[in-house]
């Protein structure tokens, strides 16, 4: 008797048509910078991504979201923290459990069906036993995949949009720092890292804090603008080491 073949899960996304629509929006953002140094704006036609090109990438990135969300309502939730902070582990359906603290977060049980799924596929949460606890406060996922296609041209085209909007003269002016290369040894790179995960969050979350203290319910009919903070870390490996050992060890003695 033959073994039955499994079925692949069908993907939500096109990934070719995810794909095209990620390169137009980038190409999109950076045109609109470069506009700003050739005194010509972008007309209409050069704007190439559509309406629905955009509707795609901002439902994917909306999971990833999602699953953000429900990780801070995790953490912050007293409902969902045991008695010492710490989250509670839980089961992935019932009364208690990662069901409810999605529908809880999202006021949604279409998205938090699909979130809770997402939570899991993408290693959010690992299994104890019979129940689940969070892997880390933020959605950080390890691995390819439409949502995080989404979340890095989304990420970069926001941040180019920043540039833009700022050296277009536009006040007030929003936020975009660097700190300025620095050269450090090689093995302090892991610490670096750390540092700078560990000094990121705090940021992160105390900005989080303040927004979700002003965020407008959706059933508000006040003019809204749609903000947030991101941040990165960055480290660019010495280029031709192997070509300045060589230069060195030709160098004549003094």
């Amino acid at each position: 008797m033959k073994a039955k073949k499994k079925t692949p899960k069908k993907s939500d996304f096109d990934s070719k048509s995810l794909t095209r629509s990620a390169r137009r929006k980038l190409i999109q953002a950076i045109d609109e910078l470069i506009s700003n140094f050739g005194g010509k704006p972008l007309t209409a036609r050069a704007r190439l991504i559509d309406s629905r090109q955009s509707k795609d990438l901002e439902k994917s990135y909306k999971r990833l979201r999602n699953t953000a969300i429900i990780l801070n309502h995790w953490h912050s939730n007293s409902e969902y923290l045991k008695g010492d902070g710490a989250c509670s582990a839980l089961t992935r359906t019932g009364k208690h459990s990662l069901q409810s603290l999605a529908v809880d977060a999202l006021s949604n049980a279409e998205e938090a069906a699909r979130a809770v799924d997402d939570l899991i596929e993408f290693r959010l949460v690992r299994r104890s036993s019979e129940k689940y606890i969070p892997n880390k406060r933020s959605a950080v996922v390890g691995q390819r995949s439409p949502l995080i296609l989404s979340h890095a041209t989304t990420a970069i085209a926001r941040m180019i949009e920043t540039i833009t909007h700022n050296v277009s003269g536009n006040r007030p002016a929003r936020y975009e720092r660097q700190v300025s290369e620095v050269r450090i040894s090689e093995k302090e790179l892991p610490q670096f890292l750390r540092f700078t995960e560990e000094q990121g969050q705090y940021l992160i979350d105390s900005i989080d804090d303040w927004l979700s203290t002003r965020e407008l319910p959706k059933t508000s009919s006040e003019k809204f603008v749609t903000v947030g903070v991101g941040a990165y870390a960055w480290a660019e490996q010495e280029k031709n080491p192997k070509k300045r050992k060589r230069a060195s060890s030709t160098r004549p003695r003094q």
